[in-house]
């Protein structure tokens, strides 16, 4: 019967292969622990015996390890099976087992000790913990996604790694069973007994979409797996609204609307064709680059258009979620017969321009029209001469501003 446990305190997790490999190069001084005899003769030791050396960079079998031995101390016979271990911050790491010695009790050029890694070996691990009902296997637990944006969120989870070093990670996808394409990224290692929490970004996911994930914890006695749960990343389609056509003139109009990004970076433009179903364009505008969760306000000028024309128009904006399109509206360009009389507020209804507000309307012909059309300075009214184009210029005074702009008006 031995006199006493050997010292240290619990083992808490075994060591990896890298991390054997990576100590072995950096010559980490570790503890080798057994009952073995004291001398090449001796009986063996009743209370447990110790010794730190450095270990070295020699394999002398896969999966093993080894340290200098001295010429005076080390391992010796019934040593063998005793644990060599190192303290890595709070935990008392298992490096491996002791198997073979050569110093003082077996002489040799070159005295040295070796192990083996259990880690090294993850199947006779296993059956060694299920041969001994030693309940090894993880236990992890799903949480919830934080931090939810548009494209990432963080998804995090809780697991026991039943002291074995146990690599966490999380599996996501747009099944609710998760099944078909999937995406696993690993989060953290852990190792001990007691509930760890544990998280990753989930990065380059879809706007406005649900997204399907779990926790998983694996470690040498197998994999586990958390409940299924859900998130819904933020933004999604934009939200758009056509308004109505203004300043119809012979040749050009203004149209407008509204968009709202959806949290969305997304691009708006509108569209011009002289088909409902937009078969063919007559001309795209791109009225801006809107974002956040505010609606903007938006439009654009068409020019170059054909008097006494039908045209369709709407607005439309894309983002990484899809593309919404307005609804379809209509305007007419017009054409103005000859020996047309036009008074300040009949012109404004035909162009449709916003006269709110307007204290005075002035209308004004260009020098280069006077042929095409003149004012009468008695009744203030547009009086349309000959077949050609008509320019005005139209100044609304306003209790805030002053508003001009100018007109081509054709004439037949």
């Amino acid at each position: 019967m031995l006199a006493s446990e050997l010292p240290g305190g619990t083992i808490t997790r075994l060591a990896t292969t890298d991390e054997v490999t990576a100590w072995g190069r950096d010559g980490r001084v570790v503890t080798f622990l057994g009952y073995g005899r004291t001398s090449p003769s001796g009986p063996s030791s009743p209370v447990p015996q110790r010794i730190d050396q450095p270990l070295t960079s020699s394999t002398p079998w896969p999966g093993s390890f080894a340290a200098t031995q001295t010429s005076t101390t080390g391992i010796c016979s019934g040593d063998s099976g005793g644990p060599v271990v190192t303290q890595v911050g709070t935990e008392l790491v298992l490096i491996g087992i002791n198997s073979a010695a050569s110093g003082p009790c077996a002489p040799s050029s070159r005295p040295s000790m070796t192990g083996f890694v259990p880690t090294a070996f993850p199947t006779l691990v296993k059956r060694a913990l299920d041969a001994t009902n030693v309940v090894a296997l993880p236990s992890v637990t799903t949480a919830s996604a934080v931090a939810i944006r548009t494209t990432n969120a963080i998804l995090t989870g809780t697991a026991v790694a039943s002291n074995l070093l146990t690599t966490t990670s999380f599996t996501y996808g747009l099944q609710p069973d998760l099944s078909g394409a999937v995406t696993t990224i690993e989060a953290t290692k852990i190792a001990g007994n007691t509930a760890t929490a544990f998280e990753a970004a989930a990065i380059n996911l879809m706007p406005g979409t649900t997204y399907y994930f779990r926790a998983n914890a694996t470690n040498l006695a197998g994999t586990v797996s958390g409940a299924i749960a859900q998130f819904t990343t933020l933004g999604g389609l934009p939200v758009v609204a056509s308004a109505a056509a203004s300043s119809i003139a012979s040749d050009s109009v203004v149209v407008a609307g509204t968009v709202n990004a959806n949290s969305v970076s997304t691009q708006a433009f509108f569209q011009l064709s002289t088909v409902a179903d937009f078969s063919s364009l007559v001309a795209t505008i791109v009225a801006g680059d809107v974002t956040g969760e505010e609606t903007a306000s938006l439009s654009a000028n068409f020019i170059g258009l054909s008097a006494g024309t039908t045209y369709y128009w709407r607005l439309a904006a894309t983002n990484a979620a899809g593309t919404t399109v307005g609804a379809t509206l209509a305007f007419t360009t017009p054409v103005f017969e000859r020996q047309t009389s036009l008074s300040a507020d009949a012109l404004l209804t035909t162009l449709n321009v916003d006269r709110s507000d307007a204290t005075k309307v002035v209308v004004t012909p260009v020098a280069k029209s006077k042929q095409q059309c003149t004012l009468n300075s008695r009744n203030s009214r547009l009086l349309l001469n000959k077949a050609g184009n008509c320019r005005v210029k139209l100044t609304l005074t306003k209790p805030t501003a002053t508003v001009v702009a100018f007109y081509n008006l054709a004439i037949r």
